[in-house]
Formats: C-alpha cells, sequence, structure tokens
C-alpha cells in the first residue's frame, strides 16, 4: 500500500513558494508574479528509487519504505498573514511542511518563526525543513547562509538554499522534506 499525505507550502508572500512547486511538479519557471489567494492544491508522486539511489542516503531511510509508493499532497498557502485565518483548514491533518523564505529578504527571514509557530499551533509537530529560496540572486543576499543556518539549528530542522528560477536544489529539498515524513509516519 502507498503512503499518502498532505504537506504544506509555507512563507511570505513572494518568497517563491508557487516557483519551487512548479520547478518540482512541471519543471516551470515563470518570471512573473501571481499572489496565491487562499491555497492552491497539487499532487506529486515521490520517486522513491531515485531518492535511494541518487542522494546517498540509505542510511537516513528505513528500509522497508522504499517498497512502498509514496504520494504528496502539496498545499501552497498564501503567504498574506492578514488573510491566514480563512487559510486555518490547510493546515489540519498535514504531516510536514517547507517554511520558505527569500535570502535577499530580510523580512521574509524575520517572518520564518511566524509561520513556524502556526505550523506547530495547527498542525502539531510535524518534520519542516527551512529553505532559502532566490540563490539565483545570492549577489544581493540580505541573510547569510551561516545565519540561516543557526535558524534552522535553533528549531533542530535541515535548513537548503534553493533557486526555482535556476533549478538550483529543488529536487533535493523536496526529497529531504519526504525522507523527514516517510522517517516519521512509517514503520
Amino acid at each position: 500500500m502507498s503512503f499518502r499525505g498532505k504537506s504544506l507550502m509555507l512563507g511570505d508572500a513572494s518568497v517563491g513558494k508557487t516557483s519551487l512547486l512548479a520547478r518540482y511538479i512541471d519543471d516551470t519557471f515563470q518570471d512573473t508574479y501571481q499572489a496565491t489567494i487562499g491555497a492552491n492544491f497539487l499532487i506529486k508522486e515521490v520517486d522513491l528509487k531515485k531518492i535511494i539511489d541518487g542522494l546517498d542516503i540509505r542510511k537516513e531511510l528505513k528500509s522497508d519504505i522504499k517498497k512502498k509508493g509514496f504520494k504528496l499532497y502539496w498545499w501552497d498557502i498564501g503567504g498574506q498573514k492578514d488573510k491566514l485565518l480563512s487559510n486555518e483548514y490547510y493546515f489540519q491533518q498535514s504531516i510536514g511542511a517547507m517554511v520558505v523564505f527569500d535570502i535577499v529578504n530580510r523580512e521574509s527571514f524575520d517572518n520564518i518563526e511566524f509561520w513556524i509557530s502556526k505550523l506547530q499551533e495547527l498542525s502539531g509537530k510535524v518534520p519542516f525543513i527551512l529553505v532559502g529560496n532566490k540563490l539565483d540572486q545570492a549577489e544581493n543576499r540580505a541573510i547569510t547562509k551561516q545565519e540561516a543556518q543557526e535558524k534552522a539549528d535553533e528549531y533542530g530542522v535541515k535548513y537548503i538554499e534553493t533557486s526555482a528560477k535556476k533549478d538550483q536544489n529543488v529536487d533535493n529539498a523536496f526529497e529531504m522534506l519526504a525522507i523527514l515524513i516517510l522517517n516519521t509516519f512509517t514503520d
């Protein structure tokens, strides 16, 4: 039997949550920005063989998991905090999340504590990772990699930097979260 679950994309508006999902699911990128109102819903079957064979993480992945299928239902939550009350339903029964910020936008980094506290309040103690997006703009960086790593360490989570535009580390980020979810919710 395959494993299924709902995962969330959280973070301020315009940090690239929708772009990360579009790159991961459809291998596309849109240069124009359109705010997510409410939430978008997408599905992606996780390629366990690719994770196991391609990332040299065999020790991290429980051995019986590779025999099962794994499908994640992604909820791309709009980043407007003032509209979050209408989005609280989407947090229910989630099994994991990516908390995303823009590495060139200090405010988006400062607001990750809000998103993490909302996740923990509404979803409980589910696995999540911290994602610094827009690595293609690293020369304009407002948050150092060390600062972001220290924040991730504070929460005891993994940190990865990505670029949806240049397709840097996007698959790795999603696969990193998939492994955490699988190891948390399967026997």
